[in-house]
């Protein structure tokens, strides 16, 4: 990780499979929690890597399961802070969702491969083939993640017993100067990430937040990230929760410009049983001071 981030400083990280490659490949160990690996079908032909910590500490080994689903090909490093604190407390689920460079997908990709409702389709079969019953596990999803648990809930195929969301897409909208370029040819993409990291470096106020995004598009396998791309600048998302009264606490911050943070208003409107929690910014949600605010949501639930 330092080596990564000493890279990034400096300003000369440059794309390639070694780069990708040791991303997707690292197996992230901390003090206070054992981990493990694994691989997992999801729908037939999409096999996930899955990363599951459990305390090395008795008590904490039994407390409830806490599932997290990052968000649009977010790497892992970006989330260690809150990690490395929270594995000891319990046992951490982490899943990296289809189009992430760390899924193996032994089938041709197309438009319908990262179809919003298919992506989230994994994710019920992955915690049914760890034997996992998601009444049982608290969720945290971000972004992508988020949006994803959100159709699970909808759609009663994937119900928690809490779920706390940072960032959800209500909706993927592009800047208008992007849209005519999203579905450019594929060799063009390199020369595209690099320019929307540029204008990201620009737009971004949150310096934890830039890195974060300039290492996951540099991550990024190039034709998933086309394929997402085209696919969805289509989606929008079905605001009617009326099926269900699942415990949703929203994570909200007003600093952070990339997400529309009036969404989350919006999701409190529509979700019953939600609360809107205010947070100061969209990296102390990746910080281990942000573990109390969820937990106190999480065990304090009506």
């Amino acid at each position: 990780m330092e080596t990564f981030v000493k890279k990034m400083e400096n300003g000369c990280l440059l794309r390639g499979t070694e780069m990708q490659s040791e991303l997707w490949q690292e197996i992230p160990e901390f003090d206070g929690a054992d981990v493990e690996q694994k691989r997992i079908e999801g729908n037939y032909g999409y096999n996930l890597r899955v990363l599951h910590w459990t305390p090395t500490n008795e008590d904490c080994k039994q407390s409830r399961t806490l599932v997290m689903i990052p968000g649009w090909n977010s790497v892992p490093e970006g989330w260690f802070p809150i990690l490395s604190e929270w594995v000891k407390q319990r046992p951490v689920v982490y899943i990296e969702t289809r189009e992430k460079g760390s899924c193996r997908i032994d089938k041709k990709i197309s438009k319908e491969s990262f179809q919003i409702q298919n992506i989230a389709s994994d994710l019920p079969i992955i915690l049914a083939r760890m034997g996992l019953d998601p009444s049982n596990c608290d969720a945290m999803g971000s972004s992508l993640g988020a949006t994803l648990l959100l159709e699970g809930l909808r759609e009663e195929t994937l119900v928690f017993r809490s779920i706390v969301v940072l960032s959800p897409n209500l909706a993927f909208i592009p800047p208008i100067w992007a849209r005519p370029l999203i579905p450019a040819p594929l060799f063009l993409y390199n020369a595209l990430v690099k320019f929307v990291i540029w204008y990201l470096d620009k737009r971004l106020k949150e310096e934890g937040q830039r890195i974060r995004y300039r290492r996951t598009l540099l991550a990024a396998p190039i034709d998933r990230l086309r394929l997402c791309s085209m696919v969805f600048r289509k989606y929008k998302m079905n605001l009617d929760f009326s099926k269900t009264d699942a415990p949703v606490g929203i994570l909200r911050a007003s600093s952070d410009t990339l997400h529309d943070h009036s969404d989350a208003g919006d999701l409190s409107n529509h979700i019953p049983n939600s609360k809107l929690i205010e947070i100061e910014s969209n990296q102390f949600a990746h910080e281990a001071a942000a573990i109390p605010v969820i937990e106190d949501f999480m065990t304090n639930i009506t």
